[in-house]
């Protein structure tokens, strides 16, 4: 009774991957951008190199414990075309980088600390931190994105988070490509 109709959208979700389930075999990253606030870091910089992620900061005041994470990951077909949100989520940074509970966002910390020397545990002190050479592996990619344009932006705050602020802690945006 239902075949009729699932036929049609089965067809169309293989044509859209390409004859069955597509795998990423890598996330490629193209450019990104940052902004800070003066009075937490004197200095952050965010480079793409060679595809590869680095990051110099220099934590000018301690971050205190309750520092959150808003995360949005955005995509698009084809160049040209707008971004489409397709996921957001607030996580809580500092029980997240000390291990409270397992997440794709842990496993992307882990591996990035194998790259830089982020504090492990909050308050954050001051000091300089850094990311040198990260890439995100396939393996770490959640097997529902597709293939195609990506812009993931990542706001850091205290409170609620608030889609129009002026002056965040620090608000990036990277845009890359999955392929």
């Amino acid at each position: 009774m239902f075949a009729p109709k699932l036929v049609p959208l089965f067809v169309g979700f293989m044509a859209l991957t390409k004859g069955g389930l597509v795998t990423a075999s890598k996330m490629t990253f193209k450019t990104g951008d940052c902004r800070y606030n003066r009075q937490i870091f004197s200095n952050f910089t965010m480079q793409i190199i060679n595809t590869k992620l680095l990051m110099d900061m220099v934590v000018a005041s301690t971050i205190q414990q309750g520092l959150k994470a808003h995360l949005g990951f955005e995509f698009r077909l084809a160049k040209g075309r707008p971004y489409q949100s397709i996921y957001q989520h607030d996580i809580n940074y500092c029980a997240m980088i000390r291990g409270a509970q397992e997440s794709i966002y842990r496993r992307w910390f882990t591996s990035m600390l194998k790259f830089g020397n982020f504090a492990t545990s909050c308050p954050i002190g001051r000091g300089y931190y850094y990311l040198h050479g990260w890439t995100l592996d396939a393996s770490y990619i959640p097997s529902f994105f597709y293939l195609g344009d990506y812009r993931i932006s990542g706001r850091f705050f205290y409170g609620r988070f608030k889609k129009k602020e002026d002056n965040p802690m620090l608000d990036c945006s990277v845009e890359a490509v999955l392929n």
